[in-house]
């Protein structure tokens, strides 16, 4: 495990956000932990609320006083952001459930490709990310995958290990 993951793990232990969110099934999905981050990468939470008046105010009183507090609240989704050990969190909440989540769906594809590509796949997609592309894009370029990068990652999801490996191996 890289010491980033470690700081990470121990920012989102420190937060607590996991327990504080406990009622909103919050998943996190940072590309910190599968390694396709680069210095820029934040830690993201996606979560379900059924009333988002409540996920609100969890957000706000538990998060608030922490450095970079923002909260942005939209007819259809919540945007809260704060900083802990020097890791931003963007907290993600809508009363769509987490696993049908675009950003969920996405990051057990990239979960998928960092175990299956190991360090090769994940040394080009931060260059790619170094040089401004954002994940999905990256992994696109890296895979061939045609049409709308977002689109053809979540078409990944449908392939058999053996398949997404094959196709990895290769591409790289």
């Amino acid at each position: 495990m890289s010491s980033k993951i470690a700081k990470a793990e121990n920012a989102i232990s420190q937060s607590r956000i996991v327990e504080i969110l406990e009622e909103y099934s919050p998943q996190i999905i940072s590309t910190i932990l599968v390694e396709f981050d680069t210095d820029q990468s934040d830690i993201d939470v996606v979560c379900e609320y059924h009333q988002q008046s409540a996920f609100v105010s969890a957000i706000s009183n538990s998060f608030q006083n922490y450095e970079s507090y923002s909260l942005n609240v939209y007819a259809e989704r919540v945007i809260g952001r704060f900083k802990v050990a020097s890791f931003l969190f963007e907290v993600y909440g809508t009363s769509i459930p987490v696993t049908q989540q675009l950003a969920y769906r996405h990051y057990q594809v990239m979960q998928r490709l960092a175990r299956l590509g190991g360090a090769p796949i994940k040394q080009k997609i931060r260059f790619l990310k170094r040089s401004g592309l954002k994940t999905e894009p990256a992994i696109s370029q890296i895979l061939g995958l045609k049409g709308d990068p977002y689109n053809a990652v979540l078409e990944l999801e449908s392939w058999t290990n053996t398949q997404l490996k094959s196709h990895v191996q290769n591409c790289i």
